[in-house]
């Protein structure tokens, strides 16, 4: 299974681009929010959700973990498929997403072409109280980049900032906490 996807930006087009990588070209759809800061001839870096059907495989792309968490969690709701999904993640942030879900505002989901108010309110009532973004990957973008520029890989960066301590809020400690984890 594909999960996370690295490689030079060779097309886009509407709603997806063409990512090669180790010579091979991957279809990767992604949320509008996403799709206009990429382009061609750039690298750039997914986490990827592969949906397997009958006859096809779709990748869906993001561009933070918790992008994805996000998308599985509605995937998990019946009658949400990930076209769907990808666009209710296209409204706004994820710390948006997850603040209008817990104030149960119902037409603030609705609004996604396709999404009606009786699955908007299945969204809302089935996500309300079970999302929990203390830590935003956004929050820890300046840290996964000096790591990156340091030689690591983004998967490495990410999971060392993961690891790094909640209560450490300057950037250079979150940094140094990282590099910590990643030479054990």
């Amino acid at each position: 299974m594909v999960t996370f996807l690295e490689g030079e930006v060779k097309n886009k087009a509407k709603n997806s681009v063409i990512l090669l990588n180790a010579g091979v070209g991957y279809q990767i759809f992604l949320a509008e929010k996403n799709l206009v800061h990429t382009k061609e001839g750039e690298r750039a870096s997914f986490y990827v959700h592969e949906y397997l059907r009958e006859n096809s495989r779709e990748l869906y792309g993001f561009v933070t973990l918790a992008e994805l968490e996000f998308f599985w969690r509605l995937l998990d709701i019946s009658g949400v498929g990930p076209r769907m999904a990808m666009n209710i993640i296209a409204l706004g942030t994820i710390e948006e997403l997850v603040k209008n879900i817990e104030k149960g505002n119902v037409d603030y989901i609705s609004q996604v072409s396709g999404v009606g108010k009786k699955t908007s309110q299945k969204i809302v009532i089935e996500l309300k109280g079970k999302l929990d973004l203390s830590r935003s990957d956004e929050e820890d973008q300046e840290v996964i980049q000096a790591l990156k520029n340091l030689g690591y890989s983004a998967p490495q960066a990410r999971e060392a900032v993961k690891k790094v301590a909640k209560d450490i809020t300057d950037t250079g400690d979150k940094v140094r906490e990282a590099l910590r984890y990643l030479s054990k």
